[in-house]
């Protein structure tokens, strides 16, 4: 090859790099101006700014305390139900099931965590639910506490629930079926909505994740 054609060559090769510089700069760029407004979808909601929680003290299916303490560092999904939901928590739970199970797939489910809180405390045992829990994956976490503690951290989310009695021995919970997100700060920064497809809340949730991360 003479001097002509390798200097030829090698400013092809330069200018290549730097258009596919300017092109990745130019997608970082566009990445960084997202807005939580344009992650919403039908199966998402994203705050504008993030919910912080106030300090609450849980105990999990094994004994050991689950606080604010227990967010920091992971994502977490959290969903408020409980172990004899007839139809809503076993369908969401399934549901979740399957998009932890794509998620790890993906090589992308390190450092996320999935937590039910009973909204039900009287019936569920820490032992009820670590069987309920650990049924769908052995890695999902319960949680349990006393109603007023489960109740005011269903509100500083913004959920609810209430009993219905059945008859003098049975009762059913009324409560909201939304999957809530926490980011690795430990706040509330959006929720995943039903009805639940584990494809898409995994793009979803992907992509929540990839914008909170490129706002730090």
């Amino acid at each position: 090859m003479n001097q002509t054609r390798f200097r030829i060559l090698v400013s092809i090769i330069v200018l290549a790099s730097v258009l596919s510089g300017a092109l990745l700069v130019t997608a970082y760029q566009k990445a960084s101006r997202v807005t939580p407004q344009q992650l919403r979808n039908d199966a998402l909601f994203v705050y504008d700014d993030p919910i912080t929680l106030n300090a609450f003290s849980l105990t999990k299916h094994t004994g050991g305390p689950f606080t604010n303490t227990s967010l920091q560092g992971s994502w977490t999904l959290a969903f408020f139900g409980y172990t004899f939901c007839p139809d809503i928590c076993p369908i969401t739970m399934a549901a979740i099931k399957q998009f932890y199970d794509l998620l790890e797939a993906s090589g992308e489910g390190e450092n996320v965590q999935v937590v039910m809180i009973s909204v039900d405390p009287e019936r569920d045992t820490e032992e009820v639910l670590k069987n309920y829990v650990t049924y769908f994956n052995p890695e999902f976490i319960g949680a349990r506490g006393d109603y007023s503690d489960v109740y005011q951290l269903a509100r500083n989310v913004n959920l609810t629930f209430a009993y219905t009695r059945v008859d003098d021995e049975n009762y059913l919970v009324n409560h909201n079926g939304e999957i809530m997100v926490m980011g690795p700060t430990g706040d509330n920064v959006g929720f995943l909505k039903a009805p639940y497809e584990p494809q898409r809340m995994l793009e979803n949730f992907l992509a929540l994740k990839s914008f909170s991360e490129s706002q730090r």
